[in-house]
């Protein structure tokens, strides 16, 4: 009898409405699977908000197509014409997607940063520049490591010129009690406590 009863709400359905109900269900499904798995294994978290500087990640995608499909039936169900359907539910799932991406990185600039455990194994590691680290020690930037479970942002400086966002990095040392990075270009051409006796 359900059966039935689904097989006859369905076939009285639009095309466009049978397909925003698909779209909004798969995209909560999978948005909500996303967010689980986050919460399970936060190095998982930490891959993916690592890819926030990309427009077009696994959240921000699936929060467009959940909000677009939602809205979308919202408009079509109030007997919106098939453009402003589209239209709507567009523009809905661009707001949240924007919403989602600034909610998170807001969170984790909030985020209070542990000392790192066991630093001495980041010296050499690699990575890149996340925001962009002063020259000279002239202040703090910030940079991500190609280490499994080393946190999103990491505080960092350099004594030569200035590292800007995307940059190859290494590092070179780690100050602060294990809270301060010191790194130098990847590809080194001569680092100034090389040239001046500068300590690291």
């Amino acid at each position: 009898m359900p059966g039935l009863f689904f097989s006859n709400w369905w076939e009285h359905l639009s095309a466009l409405q049978q397909s925003l109900w698909l779209v909004a269900v798969a995209g909560t499904l999978l948005l909500l699977i996303l967010i689980v798995v986050s919460l399970v294994d936060p190095e998982t978290e930490s891959e993916a908000t690592a890819r926030l500087s990309r427009v077009f990640n696994p959240r921000t995608i699936l929060t467009f197509i959940t909000f677009f499909g939602w809205v979308g039936l919202l408009a079509s169900y109030a007997g919106a014409a098939q453009a402003l359907v589209l239209g709507l539910g567009a523009l809905a799932g661009f707001i949240a997607a924007a919403m989602a991406k600034g909610v998170t990185l807001m969170l984790l600039r909030l985020a209070p940063r542990p000392a790192l455990s066991n630093p001495g194994r980041l010296v050499a590691s690699t990575g890149r520049v996340l925001y962009t680290v002063p020259s000279h020690r002239n202040g703090f930037g910030k940079v991500h490591l190609n280490i499994k479970g080393a946190p999103y942002e990491i505080e960092a400086m350099t004594a030569g010129m200035e590292l800007r966002t995307g940059d190859s990095i290494r590092v070179v040392d780690v100050i602060e009690d294990g809270r301060v990075l010191v790194v130098e270009p990847l590809e080194d051409k001569g680092y100034p406590h090389e040239e001046h006796g500068l300590g690291r």
